[in-house]
């Protein structure tokens, strides 16, 4: 149990995908959900890491051992053989390419020995808990960046202007619902132009799902997922101005406020 007046948060670790395919990890954490316990708080931790390891390739997180493990190479050459996991071969470079073995190989594993891989990759992990001290929190109105890229609307990732703070959601989300009505009458003008971007992506026979507003990669990114892992189909997908989020409520922390 937490100590009075404490809990235990579960937190996403700041991941992004770079241009390359690979991953890469910046500073901050994003608070998801809290526990009154640490054994509640850890066992949805590791569900959630078990989720997002079907979908990345550990040695795409970083470019070199040290990136993903406190080994050096020939330790966890040593270590993976240790435990019955032939590691690959150098090639002719002197170099090995964990990332393609593990694309080829890796997932062949069984589901121990992949585990095992994962333990031995200490520093790729995607969540952590906190104890952290039990804080008054607020519902922030916040506004959503849209921006136009030539071809449509795309929502930030994160972030955005803020509105204003209230003490009580429903009040946030009054005040929610009243600021969207008012900018989907702003933007009305652009409905025209949705419509018959909907018309062309219907006779588009391309694989992938567009839309006009396209928030996919914001909701992807309040979530802790990955461009690998899949929404439900259409979701963050608009092509009508009457159901595009332009303001949403968020739960934030008050510090200094009895």
């Amino acid at each position: 149990m937490a100590e009075p007046g404490t809990r235990f948060v579960l937190k996403r670790l700041n991941w992004y995908e770079h241009y390359d395919g690979g991953m890469v990890r910046e500073g901050g954490e994003v608070s998801l959900s809290s526990f009154a316990t640490f054994e509640e708080a850890e066992a949805e931790r590791g569900k959630r890491e078990e989720e997002i390891r079907k979908t990345i390739n550990p040695f795409d997180c970083g470019k070199a051992v040290h990136y993903w493990s406190h080994l050096d190479e020939p330790r966890l050459r040593d270590w993976l053989m240790d435990h019955g996991i032939d590691p690959p071969s150098a090639g002719k470079n002197g170099k090995t390419n964990w990332a393609e073995w593990w694309k080829k190989t890796g997932k062949k594993l069984s589901s121990d020995k992949q585990l095992l891989v994962w333990e031995a990759l200490d520093k790729v992990r995607f969540f952590v808990v906190r104890e952290e001290p039990v804080r008054k929190v607020g519902y922030a109105v916040l506004g959503i960046n849209w921006e136009y890229n030539d071809e449509f609307y795309d929502a930030n990732s994160e972030g955005g202007h803020l509105v204003k703070v209230y003490r009580s959601r429903a009040r946030a989300e009054e005040e929610c619902a009243a600021l969207n009505a008012e900018a989907r009458d702003d933007w009305g003008f652009v409905d025209e132009f949705a419509e018959e971007y909907a018309d062309e992506m219907e006779d588009d026979e391309s694989e992938y799902d567009m839309a006009m507003f396209d928030m996919r990669d914001r909701l992807r990114r309040k979530r802790g997922l990955t461009s690998n892992q899949k929404l439900k189909k259409g979701e963050g997908l608009y092509n009508s101005i009457a159901r595009v989020p332009f303001y949403e409520v968020i739960e934030v922390e008050l510090e200094g406020i009895e």
